[in-house]
């Protein structure tokens, strides 16, 4: 069987949209993963909080300055937890680097074809990722501070 250098550029197109697919639902299933523990920390937040919120619900405060207190407050901390995870990605991109350059350092034919081995990220890329960071806190987020918004001043106010 001859095989031609496209039939070789189909398969590894196919293989690399299938590690694409693959890693786009391992991304997706880690986000939801995470804006569950966001809203599950948020709903702490409000239980712990439920006097302050009586307080600043009695005073006049209304819905729409608590449930943009608590979603800001989500956003924020996807927003750190994305930048975390960014540095982290960014060092081991760095890292991965290294390595190919040590191994392709090693082999003087591929040093010839492949030369040296940059790992750039892509600023779309970064600022997508960050964004969608943003986007779960305020989806997951949402809920607690519905249900912060709420409270009855009353019966948070006795809340103990």
């Amino acid at each position: 069987m001859v095989q031609s250098n496209q039939d070789t550029m189909k398969i590894i197109d196919v293989i690399i949209n299938v590690i694409t697919i693959f890693v786009a639902v391992i991304a997706s299933i880690s986000l939801i993963v995470g804006g569950v523990g966001v809203m599950n920390i948020m709903l702490v937040s409000v239980t712990e909080r439920t006097r302050e919120i009586g307080v600043r619900k009695a005073l006049g405060a209304k819905k729409g300055t608590i449930k943009l207190q608590f979603v800001t407050e989500a956003m924020i901390m996807c927003l750190i937890g994305g930048l975390i995870g960014l540095l982290i990605g960014l060092f081991n991109g760095f890292i991965a680097g290294v390595i190919a350059n040590i191994i392709i350092g090693s082999i003087p034919s591929a040093k010839q074809v492949l030369g040296t081995i940059t790992m750039v990220p892509s600023v779309p890329a970064i600022i997508i990722s960050i964004i969608f960071s943003m986007l779960t806190g305020v989806f997951f987020g949402y809920y607690p501070a519905s249900k912060a918004a709420k409270m009855n001043p009353i019966d948070a106010l006795r809340y103990d």
